[in-house]
């Protein structure tokens, strides 16, 4: 290979060449098409595995034969109405939920690295150095993996000599292209030292005992218990995250994948309080759309929220209810939540969208986005058609929560618009406290 060759392939993700050529073989020698391919041939294709392969899978195939034409210098043939047309339809005929990976929760994630220990200190006693480097190399991929939100491609990729740790504060990985770097410019991931369950603790550990001073961080073992120079394959990592998964006891391991790790970080980051912005720029996400992916809707409050939007109806025919009965001397009475019930506000939020310039196309993008990121999860009511009035009903525990809530909120507003190539203008009001927010 010549150096042309050399860097024109090095311009290229290795995940996405093998993607692609997969996608090319199918079409040529399993459905046997022949290529270039007029828009009928892709058309019939399309619809002879609409009801086997998923409409994500599907794209990926268009866009590999679509590559393929490019390159060659061919009329791309994936573009055609007539395509277009044919998926369109078996969006409609074969629409199905998206299947995501289960997130690894924080408690799910404890369990694991307590199984870990134990089977560290179990080698250990027993001698067994094959097992000790498997499981310290384990424990170091699982505990990064989650408080980074690495990809399995990231972490594979990951080098010891451009990670630097600063003892006491934590450490820096440098990767050279990812995901999300379509430039290839290279990203600096910064991990701080915890208290427990620590990713730095944990690296130091396995490069120690590995004895590693260069090349990849996460590689091969063989069962004697030799070190590879190769890294870990990036589609090995599912299999491994099952197995740790089954070993420690957690229940439905199948239902894990290597997203579970990031999908796990970005649920519990939510939940202590990172906005929209932070946690998109410490995981490394461009898109609001792809970041909202990873997060549940928070089904905190949702009880009081219905509560709250049924005491606008008029009083019904109640019947009586009977007074409770006394429970039996031995009958076990459930532990209730006292009486330090979540509050509601509610807030009318006054919004006002505009375009940067004419060229800006994506106005009614970003308003749904904001309605669906940011407004949804309050039982959100509109209150004109313009769609600049809206009242939401937000639940808190105290007053300086509600501010920090609503700051979060306005923060995820105007990442939104930005992202759109919008201007906004945004103000909470509380009518019963007569309270303002902009």
């Amino acid at each position: 290979m010549n150096r042309l060759d050399q860097y024109i392939e090095a311009a290229e993700r290795d995940n996405t060449r093998r993607s692609y050529a997969s996608a090319i073989r199918h079409f040529e020698v399993e459905w046997k098409g022949l290529l270039p391919a007029t828009p009928d041939a892709i058309a019939r294709y399309l619809a002879d595995h609409a009801e086997t392969l998923a409409i994500n899978t599907l794209h990926q195939r268009l866009a590999a034969l679509s590559r393929w034409h490019a390159d060659q210098g061919f009329p791309d043939p994936t573009k055609s109405p007539l395509v277009r047309q044919v998926l369109k339809g078996i969006r409609s005929l074969h629409a199905v939920p998206e299947k995501r990976a289960r997130p690894l929760e924080l408690a799910v994630l404890q369990q694991v690295d307590q199984w870990l220990e134990t089977a560290i200190a179990n080698a250990l006693r027993m001698g067994d150095h094959p097992g000790l480097l498997r499981h310290t190399r384990n424990r170091s991929l699982m505990l990064l993996g989650f408080w980074r939100g690495f990809r399995s491609d990231e972490l594979v990729n990951l080098r010891v000599e451009n990670i630097e740790v600063t003892p006491g504060e934590g450490m820096t990985c440098y990767l050279g292209r990812s995901k999300g770097d379509r430039q290839l410019q290279g990203r600096v991931f910064k991990c701080l030292a915890l208290s427990r369950l620590c990713p730095v603790t944990a690296f130091n550990a396995w490069v120690d005992l590995a004895g590693l001073s260069g090349g990849p961080v996460f590689r091969k073992i063989d069962r004697w218990g030799h070190i590879s120079e190769e890294s870990l394959q990036a589609n090995s990592l599912i299999p491994l995250l099952r197995s740790l998964l089954a070993q420690a006891g957690v229940d439905s391991p199948a239902e894990y994948s290597s997203h579970s790790m990031r999908r796990g970080f970005a649920g519990w980051a939510r939940a202590c309080g990172w906005d929209i912005k932070e946690l998109m720029e410490y995981v490394g996400w461009k898109d609001v759309k792809s970041a909202i992916r990873y997060l549940d809707a928070p089904s905190s409050g949702l009880q009081a929220r219905f509560e709250q939007g049924l005491t606008a109806l008029a009083p019904a025919d109640l019947k009586p209810v009977p007074p409770p009965q006394p429970a039996p001397a031995n009958a076990h009475i459930p532990h209730l939540p006292t009486a330090e019930a979540t509050s509601i506000a509610t807030v009318r939020v006054t919004m006002a969208l505009a375009r940067f310039s004419r060229q800006s196309r994506s106005l009614a993008r970003g308003h749904r986005l904001i309605e669906q990121t940011c407004f949804e999860r309050f039982a959100m009511q509109r209150l004109n058609t313009e769609g600049t009035l809206y009242e939401l009903a937000i639940p808190y525990q105290s007053r300086d929560a509600l501010d920090e809530m609503i700051a979060a909120l306005l923060d995820d507003m105007y990442r939104i618009a930005e992202d759109n190539q919008c201007l906004l203008e945004a103000s909470f009001h509380e009518r019963a406290t007569d309270s303002h927010w902009d």
